[in-house]
């Protein structure tokens, strides 16, 4: 219940390094469920942070994990110490988060025009923006976003 999954190459590996991490943004659920062990995307997961990538995302992504965190303790999935423990594992991934602010205008427009949440453009806005993938598993935005969202299997090979 409370096994932890091992840290990701992620952040640790310096910047100027010859091996160039894949620069993504990343959905929170590609998060929540690597930290949970959500089957069936563990495995996927599990390549997807061990391969270097180099994740931001919406600032947002940190309310919304603990809140993820928050209902998992909740509902007995974690005990209320592993979620604290995934709490710091999230941290550690080196995620990059965006400040809402710059992004909030073009998250609203893509939500107006797709119907999809403000929440969920906020990620899409921001992989527009810097020109870089979603990782995500949610399908909506995978439908509607074709161009720029992608499971991360697809990142990573």
């Amino acid at each position: 219940e409370d096994a932890i999954p091992p840290a990701p190459g992620g952040r640790s590996r310096p910047r100027d390094s010859p091996e160039s991490a894949v620069r993504v943004i990343a959905d929170t659920n590609v998060v929540a469920y690597y930290l949970l062990g959500t089957e069936p995307f563990i495995e996927e997961l599990g390549r997807f942070w061990r391969h270097g990538v180099e994740p931001s995302a919406p600032a947002s992504w940190e309310a919304e994990i603990t809140n993820v965190l928050w209902l998992a303790a909740r509902r007995g999935v974690v005990s209320e110490d592993g979620a604290r423990l995934r709490h710091d594992a999230a941290d550690r991934l080196g995620i990059e988060s965006v400040p809402v602010r710059a992004l909030w205008n073009g998250a609203l427009a893509r939500a107006q025009q797709t119907g999809v949440p403000a929440h969920d453009t906020l990620f899409v806005e921001l992989a527009v923006r810097r020109r870089l993938p979603l990782a995500t598993f949610d399908s909506t935005l995978l439908e509607k976003f074709p161009k720029v969202a992608r499971r991360p299997r697809a990142l990573v090979g």
